[in-house]
């Protein structure tokens, strides 16, 4: 029997299917240049490709993991997710390895980490702040709701990229939705974002 791999290069893979909303949510925090959505998800589609560019990309827990509800079966959305899974002996000792290995000491140049996720109430906020401060051994200074800082980076969530509904257009603040808490949120990681990189 023959079996063959499937080879699929990176900047094919991260945010398949999500890089107009990447490229919407990065516009609104000043990342990319606004304009056209279109524009915006090219301009994630280069910056994804471009291995020595500014912005690099990876995922910390929540997208690559599920848990199992008594009653739903397997999910990999919703709830608790990071809570969830760090809650657990295991979960916690995979959770720790990877902020370790990949936020501890992240280079001098490096300003700022944008999240994508900040969880029903601000749970995920929360356990990655944790979860970042033990891992760099350092105390996360409250920058406001969604970002926290230390003495070299900020770190500042944002709406996932797959969030369902009218999540990311409440977020965005577009249209009826400017008035939305969600839309607070928005406006706070952009102000975020300026703090990180005006440092």
């Amino acid at each position: 029997m023959q079996v063959s791999a499937l080879q699929v290069r990176h900047e094919d893979i991260a945010y398949k299917g999500g890089r107009l909303s990447v490229g919407k949510i990065l516009a609104h925090i000043g990342l990319v240049q606004r304009g056209d959505p279109r524009d915006q998800e090219r301009q994630v589609n280069r910056i994804i490709a471009d291995q020595a560019g500014l912005f690099h990309f990876g995922s910390l827990i929540r997208c690559t993991v599920e848990r199992r509800d008594a009653d739903d079966g397997w999910t990999g959305t919703g709830g608790d997710m990071l809570g969830a899974f760090i809650a657990t002996p295991f979960g916690a000792e995979i959770a720790s390895t990877c902020a370790e290995r990949f936020l501890k000491d992240l280079p001098r140049s490096t300003k700022l980490v944008v999240m994508f996720g900040m969880g029903k109430k601000q749970n995920y906020v929360q356990d990655a702040r944790k979860l970042i401060s033990k891992a760099r051994g350092t105390y996360m200074r409250t920058v406001n709701d969604i970002a926290y800082e230390d003495d070299h980076i900020v770190v500042v969530h944002v709406e996932h990229f797959k969030s369902q509904g009218n999540l990311i257009p409440k977020w965005l603040g577009e249209g009826e939705h400017a008035g939305d808490k969600r839309a607070r949120f928005g406006r706070m990681a952009r102000e975020a974002v300026g703090h990180a990189l005006s440092r």
